[in-house]
């Protein structure tokens, strides 16, 4: 990255939007599956795929299911060799995150974490913004050698935690990233990034697709939510080229 350029993370939620995104600018992708359910880990093909297209970063989700972010020891297990596999396929990043039933990070795992992750860069997901003391929190990561949070300020979006999101950077001093991420736009990231300073943002530039299928009633595969059988959700270029747009403006 050029110095004093702000860079832009695009989440990706299938192979095919990926590819679209790096094709809009995107200067990293985080690699995930399960929109709906607010990001889970990708295929193991999925994962091949996109690093064989890219030339880009590619950071992998790490997340086993669906839920709260304190995991069993078989959870725990799958997490490390998750990460075991993005290894083995020169990935450079992965995105994962775990927590005590008190709602503090959970240090000892994300230690072996690291220890795993090995010169992959390791980034703490949004449940950091579910902790009971974002500022304890973030002291606890970068203890552990976290390189960067994912964060909306410990509130809905970031625009709404902003205030707390400046001041996480301040008290990160470069020692961890702060990565801003949840409901940025393109009326909003100059404003965001003028008043925290932040140097990497976090966005979807998402649209929702329709399918051509014909529906058949009386049936569905998916639980109610924001997507159904025959819709979901892929990266929309002319999103994603705005916000760039604002990015280099």
């Amino acid at each position: 990255m050029e110095k004093g350029k702000i860079l832009l993370e695009i989440a990706t939620f299938t192979p095919v939007s990926a590819l679209t995104a790096a094709k809009a600018g995107a200067d990293r992708i985080e690699l995930c599956s399960g929109f709906s359910e607010g990001g889970l880990s990708p295929s193991a093909g999925t994962i091949q795929y996109v690093r064989e297209k890219l030339q880009i970063p590619v950071h992998v989700m790490i997340r086993p299911r669906i839920g709260d972010f304190i995991y069993d020891a078989a959870e725990k297990g799958i997490i490390l060799k998750d990460i075991a596999f993005c290894k083995q396929l020169n990935i450079n990043g992965i995105v994962t995150g775990a927590l005590n039933p008190d709602g503090k990070i959970d240090k000892d795992f994300m230690q072996k974490v690291i220890e795993a992750a090995g010169e992959m860069s390791v980034t703490f997901h949004r449940a950091f913004d579910l902790t009971s003391d974002l500022s304890e929190s973030l002291e606890t990561l970068v203890d552990c050698g976290v390189s960067r949070v994912l964060t909306s300020g410990g509130k809905a979006s970031v625009p709404d935690g902003l205030e707390t999101i400046i001041s996480l950077v301040s008290q990160a001093n470069d020692r961890i990233i702060i990565l801003p991420g949840g409901g940025i736009t393109t009326g909003n990231v100059k404003n965001i990034i003028q008043r925290s300073g932040v140097k990497e943002i976090h966005f979807s530039g998402k649209s929702i697709i329709k399918s051509y299928m014909e529906p058949k009633d009386g049936i569905s595969l998916t639980s109610h939510g924001l997507v159904n059988d025959y819709e979901w959700f892929e990266c929309d270029t002319e999103k994603i080229e705005a916000l760039k747009v604002k990015l280099n403006g």
